[in-house]
Order: structure tokens, then C-alpha cells, then sequence
């Protein structure tokens, strides 16, 4: 499913009208849950369920994707007990892009 126009505006670095919901969750995901807001979270909640986006906040470093505030917050919600990864252990240096998803004058050795 493509994304609705409101939640594209959170991607404004990359086509956002290229973006699916079913081929890109592991860039939707922590998008919404860092930029978004209450309404954005609950399109998030109703596209990818809570034991999604549970298991993926779960899974070696995608919290760590998050801002600090916001990982303490989404951790409290989904895993019942706040968390915060120190920032020199990656955090979202750990982020991949679908390469469609970039804009063509993105340099091609980054991609």
C-alpha cells in the first residue's frame, strides 16, 4: 500500500510517493514513530498492528534507530520498561534506505 499524503510529509527526503508500506516498514516504521504525530502513530498502529512494531522495536539495535527521547517513550509503550541506547553504539548510522527511495541526484557510490 502506498503511503497516504499526510504521513508522506514525514519523507521528505525521499520519494515518498515511491515509498510501500509492505517493501519499506524497515524505513516507515521508525520514521513515523520518530517524526510523527498522535495521528500519524495511529495510522502506523493500524497498517503494521502492535505486535509488529513490537517485534521490531525488539529486534539488536532498531530502538537505538530512534532519538533518545523517543526511544525511551516508544519503549516504555511497546516493551513496558524504558531503554535508551548510548548514542556511541551507532544508533542511526544503522539506518538503510531503499535505494529507489533516493533522490536521482544522490551520489550512486553512497547508494
Amino acid at each position: 500500500m502506498m503511503l497516504p499524503d499526510p504521513i508522506q510529509r514525514l519523507f521528505y527526503r525521499y520519494h515518498a510517493d515511491r515509498l510501500d508500506s509492505e517493501h519499506h516498514a524497515a524505513l516507515i516504521i521508525p520514521t513515523v514513530l520518530s517524526n510523527g504525530t498522535v495521528e500519524d502513530w495511529d495510522w502506523l498502529f493500524r497498517v503494521y498492528g502492535w505486535e509488529t512494531i513490537q517485534a521490531w522495536i525488539t529486534e539488536p539495535g532498531h530502538a537505538a534507530m530512534l532519538p533518545p527521547p523517543m526511544e525511551r517513550f516508544w519503549t516504555m509503550i511497546l516493551l513496558g520498561a524504558p531503554q535508551e541506547t548510548p548514542r556511541w553504539a551507532g544508533g542511526n548510522a544503522r539506518r538503510t534506505v531503499p535505494a529507489d527511495a533516493l533522490p536521482a541526484w544522490f551520489p550512486q557510490e553512497l547508494r
